[in-house]
């Protein structure tokens, strides 16, 4: 095996875990206080559409960890969507239009066109991660650890992507990781903000 195929495998393992601490964080607290909906749509997205891109280009580290975070995140959204009493069409109609949008593009025009339509709702769910945790009050629903893993994958992802010439991931790796560290900041300086503020209980 080759050293980008041990990559490959070492972003496949955190890209299959990336969602498991939300959704423990969730059945631990039974809170979802905090998570974006936007956010949880696109992170189903992200799975659902790059699992559909691995079998494509034929690459089982692409399949086998999208296919994971596709039911994990799909079990947060899920929740989500119980929580604030959302219509089925409400939670899942988004992330399913724009995944078969995404494959369409890449099977007529290529890669690159998979990527620009993956990138802009995972850029528009990573800022409106941001937006949420800035407003929220209560913080309790959101993993430090799933952003941190997140994160760190994008830069695993980016060490294959290079070697391989998977330019799909190449193209969106950079610009998202930049978003996910603005998230997992934006994390830190608010439950910051919340320890310092003067309770009136």
């Amino acid at each position: 095996m080759s050293a980008a195929e041990v990559l490959g495998w070492v972003a496949a393992a955190f890209s299959a875990t990336l969602a498991l601490p939300q959704m423990l964080r969730i059945f631990r607290t039974r809170s979802v206080a905090g998570l974006s909906l936007v956010t949880w749509q696109m992170m189903f997205l992200a799975g659902f559409g790059w699992t559909i891109h691995g079998f494509v280009v034929g690459r089982a580290q692409i399949i086998v960890p999208n296919v994971l975070l596709a039911l994990a995140a799909g079990t947060v959204l899920w929740q989500i969507g119980r929580a604030h009493r959302l219509s089925l069409a409400g939670t899942w109609l988004l992330p399913l239009a724009i995944g078969a949008t995404a494959t369409l593009a890449e099977a007529t025009i290529g890669p690159v066109a998979f990527a620009v339509i993956m990138f802009i709702p995972a850029a528009v769910g990573q800022i409106a991660q941001i937006r949420e945790i800035r407003a929220a009050d209560d913080l309790s629903g959101v993993s430090l650890s799933t952003l941190s893993i997140n994160l760190g994958s994008q830069f695993v992802w980016l060490s294959y992507a290079i070697p391989t010439g998977e330019t799909a991931i190449i193209w969106i790796a950079i610009p998202l990781a930049v978003l996910m560290a603005a998230v997992l900041g934006a994390l830190l300086i608010r439950r910051r903000q919340l320890a310092a503020a003067p309770s009136f209980a």
